[in-house]
């Protein structure tokens, strides 16, 4: 099964590049699939096919997630998604609607955030080792903070702070196409912004997400150990158990992050 997924996905890739070499590679490797023309195969040769087929099916995806529009633009999408949020969310009528709607615009800032901080690789125009790579990553904290400061005020002036908070962002979508990566605001703007530091925000996210999965085993572990003295059924027992750690997550993660976590677990 493995075999056969492999080969169609390298078929589909080689396919949609009108690659001809890679469509013989293809028929060459449905030859030795088969189980008399492949029983003369050892574990090196195998071993080959598979990265020869890996290097042929990944090679395009990797192109696609790196200089396809939609890579080389994502730091622009995110800028419109945000400005579309804004006015959604200046327009919408009160109650729980304007409540869903700023929690769009929160997250649609939290997009932007996470493009600033990689515009550099989305630029494609900056190497690894280059010395402007520092000084772009830092203007890029700052940018992150001027933003923050920006969304901030929408709890304290709402009106005013919508357009602000959007003119920010079109700006920064302006000179990023304009290939300013390290003017993405004017100075005059940064001024007294405090930079967001990824790093500690990473190592923030990380320890609360490890924290959840501890307390979620340990909350686990003593369900399993408490359910059975006090005569809880044998069926459902894995249930309680999974409710329990999921709830002791949840208390002490938030619920946002019990649902990424989720997500890694096998469906």
């Amino acid at each position: 099964m493995g075999w056969r997924v492999s080969v169609v996905l390298a078929e589909v890739a080689v396919s949609r590049l009108h690659w001809t070499w890679g469509m013989r590679a293809m028929a060459h490797y449905r030859w030795m699939g088969k189980a008399g023309n492949g029983a003369a195969l050892n574990l090196l040769d195998w071993t080959l096919v598979l990265v020869i087929m890996s290097g042929v099916t990944l090679w395009p995806v990797y192109w696609a997630t790196r200089w396809s529009s939609t890579a080389r633009f994502q730091l622009v999408l995110a800028v419109i998604d945000a400005v579309l949020a804004d006015g959604k969310a200046c327009t919408a009528p009160r109650g729980w609607r304007t409540s869903r709607a700023l929690r769009q615009v929160d997250e649609s800032c939290r997009r932007v955030e996470k493009c600033l901080f990689k515009v550099h690789s989305i630029a494609g125009s900056v190497p690894r080792r280059s010395s402007r790579l520092g000084l772009i990553k830092r203007h890029a904290a700052l940018v992150a903070g001027a933003q923050r400061a920006a969304l901030h005020k929408l709890d304290i002036d709402p009106e005013p702070a919508f357009a602000e908070l959007a003119r920010l962002q079109l700006v920064i979508g302006e000179n990023h196409l304009r290939g300013r990566q390290a003017a993405l605001l004017p100075a005059e703007l940064l001024l007294d912004v405090r930079p967001v530091s990824r790093l500690r925000n990473t190592w923030r996210e990380s320890a609360h997400m490890a924290m959840a999965i501890l307390v979620a085993m340990a909350a686990a572990a003593g369900a399993a150990h408490l359910l059975p003295s006090i005569g809880v059924p044998e069926d459902l027992r894995p249930w309680l158990t999974l409710g329990a750690a999921v709830l002791a997550a949840t208390l002490v993660a938030g619920w946002g992050r019990v649902t990424r976590i989720l997500e890694l677990l096998p469906a």
